[in-house]
């Protein structure tokens, strides 16, 4: 009895297993209320981390905005005491931090295009011919079109002109442009200044005829460009640019397909032709005519053939280059009916010309077929090719590796006599 009515001891090992029983049940909730309780804690520790991150850049940014702008409006007060490299150089800075910090809203664009407006703009009264030569080249060179078209301005507000080579540059850009005003406006300075190119470029005709082709003006440009053509003539520049831009004109009025364009073009070419006697400007509508798919411009292409002596020797002189322009695109069509054009007029040279420039590069295609069939053809018209090209043709139809021809080809050799080969087709 007496084991049996004896007390347990409070600090007892049943009587701690006991308790903890007891309150085991509370003990997952309170672990799991003290782990939310941590992770909001450093939810809520790193969101603040992040704002206050942000907030700071933001403030940094927005300071050195302030800053700057600041600095750029006050020096828009004092910009008579502002020196023209210090300008540049604040520009510079501007452009930079826009694109550090991609600012890009519409409304910072347009505050930074006010700021770069022509009252903080470049003074060229402050700037030596050497430096308004490089700025301008430099803008050309890069293609800043808002630059250039300022610097432009100043030009012609006051009265200051480049050097020769830099104007040319600037009325081939403006005509890239289509700016017919402002190639106007420095045709008037050059006349104020009694400026040597504009003799030479006939008041800037070429340049401005390009312009109004460009702009829709196909009339106009015509009338322009055949007015000054006689005296771009005068000198070797102005004819080189007068007959490029009379060169684009045709070959974009034959790709566009317009008829009435070309009718316009041949009256200009006669009368310019007979005007000057300058047999190119027929040869240019002769030439993209004759190259043409559309039967009307081959037909106009015969005409002018059948009537112009010089466009005929001309074209027999110019006969490989003529072929090599044909080749390049392909156009092996062309060739053949270059060849009937020779063969009618007995125009044997030019002919064989045209048959090596086809057999060279037919053989340059593997193509057996046609290279036998202008083999044939230059026996039966007795122009033989050259022995070289007897020896690749042979080649070809042995089906020999062409390695061992084409390192004699790029030897340096004396030229052999031309060896009869027979061929029984």
């Amino acid at each position: 009895m007496a084991m049996l009515t004896r007390r347990t001891s409070p600090g007892s090992p049943k009587v701690l297993q006991r308790f903890q029983n007891c309150i085991s049940f509370l003990w997952q909730p309170l672990q799991s209320v003290s782990t939310q309780t941590h992770i909001i804690q450093r939810q809520s520790t790193q969101t603040d981390s992040i704002d206050c991150f942000t907030n700071e850049l933001v403030n940094r940014s927005t300071k050195k905005w302030n800053e700057l702008r600041d600095s750029l409006l006050k020096n828009t007060n004092n910009k008579s005491e502002l020196d023209p490299i210090y300008k540049e150089q604040n520009d510079m800075v501007s452009t930079s931090f826009v694109q550090d910090v991609k600012i890009l809203s519409k409304g910072v664009v347009n505050d930074m295009q006010a700021i770069r407006s022509p009252q903080l703009g470049l003074d060229i009264r402050s700037l030596s011919q050497a430096q308004l030569d490089n700025l301008l080249l430099s803008t050309v060179e890069i293609k800043n079109k808002p630059d250039f078209l300022y610097l432009i301005r100043q030009c012609v507000r006051h009265q200051q002109l480049p050097s020769s080579n830099v104007l040319l540059a600037c009325l081939k850009y403006l005509m890239q442009l289509c700016r017919l005003q402002q190639i106007e406006s420095l045709a008037a300075l050059c006349e104020l200044h009694a400026h040597p190119m504009l003799k030479v470029y006939a008041n800037f005709a070429p340049f401005k005829a390009m312009v109004l082709w460009r702009n829709g003006s196909a009339d106009l440009a015509l009338m322009t460009l055949h007015g000054g053509y006689g005296d771009c003539a005068e000198k070797d520049e102005g004819r080189r640019m007068a007959r490029n831009v009379f060169r684009t004109i045709v070959e974009e009025t034959l790709a566009q397909k317009s008829e009435a364009v070309l009718v316009s073009l041949m009256g200009v070419a006669r009368s310019i032709y007979k005007e000057k006697r300058d047999i190119f400007v027929v040869a240019c509508v002769w030439k993209q005519c004759f190259a043409s798919d559309w039967f009307s411009d081959r037909k106009s292409a015969e005409d002018l053939y059948e009537h112009y002596k010089e466009l005929q020797q001309l074209v027999a002189r110019r006969s490989s280059s003529l072929c090599s322009s044909f080749l390049r695109t392909n156009n092996v069509d062309a060739v053949h009916r270059l060849i009937e054009t020779f063969l009618q007029k007995d125009q044997r040279e030019a002919c064989s010309n045209c048959l090596s420039h086809l057999f060279n590069h037919q053989y340059l295609r593997s193509d057996l077929s046609a290279c036998a069939e202008i083999i044939k053809s230059c026996s039966e018209l007795d122009m033989p090719l050259s022995a070289t090209q007897n020896e690749q043709f042979l080649s070809l139809f042995l089906n020999k590796p062409r390695t061992a021809i084409a390192r004699n080809i790029g030897m340096h050799q004396p030229k052999l006599p031309i060896t009869e080969f027979q061929y029984k087709f």
